[in-house]
């Protein structure tokens, strides 16, 4: 009976050894297919850092995504290597967060009300357009709650509107402050073609004398009445220099009756011009020195 007992016993110990080593090995297992997985994700971090190239960065960050659903789906997941999957993503997604809020801030300009460059505030909004369309494109992946694309979106659009309406706002003004130039330069330019023609211009009831502008200072009438000879106008130019001046005389008569003797009404010889309208002949008597009417001036009847 002793010995009966003895063989039982020794029996249910090999049986729970047995039992013990098989768990120890499940176990073993266990751990090590964990830590493969680990591993694997580790060597996908350390390519995700080591690589430059961003697209290669999202490419990585994307597949790595796909690889945890995929294993989060599978029949017996461990919760370590999920939740390291979860850290990894969690890690690169941090890379394009950086990026995204970097750019943001470089493309805020805390100046806009007082900036007058164009140039500048119209780059900054193109840039956080681009940056919106970037983060709409990339956000299943890259950010983890549809909450912070929606923050993004808010924040890169109130920008961009206060970017646009600045913008407006001083084209509107450039175009006026051009405006109001062009009409001041259209006034002076009237005003100094008026200085211009008062100071190369003369006229009466008669005729009308135009002079080229280099003769400004340089020239001058005077006006005689005498009874035979009408009204006489007495043009003379003196500019600087030796032998450049001249004269000229004009005669105004009153031709209502006509011109008695062919017209010598004159006590000298004169060249007619014309008639006005008012029935008075106008006659240029010999020029003096190097000409007036000759050298540039016009006369015109009225």
């Amino acid at each position: 009976m002793k010995t009966k007992l003895i063989s039982i016993i020794s029996i249910l110990l090999i049986f729970i050894v047995g039992i013990s080593g098989y768990f120890m090995y499940q176990k073993a297992e266990k751990e090590k297919t964990i830590t493969k997985e680990i591993h694997n994700i580790s060597k996908i971090e350390n390519t995700f850092s080591e690589t430059e190239d961003r697209t290669e960065k999202l490419s990585i960050l994307k597949s790595t995504i796909e690889e945890m659903t995929d294993y989060d789906r599978s029949k017996k997941p461990f919760e370590k290597v999920s939740d390291k999957y979860a850290s990894s993503i969690s890690n690169m997604q941090k890379y394009f967060i950086k990026e995204y809020d970097s750019s943001l801030a470089e493309n805020t300009l805390s100046n806009l009300d007082s900036s007058e460059d164009i140039n500048t505030i119209a780059t900054s909004k193109d840039n956080l357009t681009a940056l919106l369309s970037t983060i709409e494109a990339e956000q299943e992946y890259t950010l983890a709650l549809s909450d912070d694309f929606t923050n993004y979106k808010q924040k890169i659009t109130s920008l961009t509107e206060s970017y646009t309406n600045r913008i407006t706002a001083l084209e509107e003004a450039k175009k006026k402050a051009l405006e109001e130039a062009k009409q001041k330069a259209a006034e002076e330019a009237k005003k100094k073609a008026e200085e211009e023609k008062a100071k190369t211009h003369y006229e009466n009831d008669y005729f009308s004398v135009d002079v080229p502008k280099e003769w400004i200072g340089y020239w001058s009438v005077t006006e005689e009445t005498h009874d035979t000879d009408g009204t006489i106008y007495q043009f003379s130019y003196d500019p600087s220099g030796e032998n450049n001046g001249g004269g000229a005389r004009i005669f105004v008569v009153d031709a209502t009756y006509g011109l008695p003797q062919n017209g010598q009404v004159l006590s000298e010889s004169c060249e007619l011009v014309g008639y006005t309208s008012n029935n008075f002949g106008v006659f240029k008597g010999i020029e003096a020195g190097a000409g007036f009417f000759s050298n540039g001036a016009t006369i015109t009847l009225k």
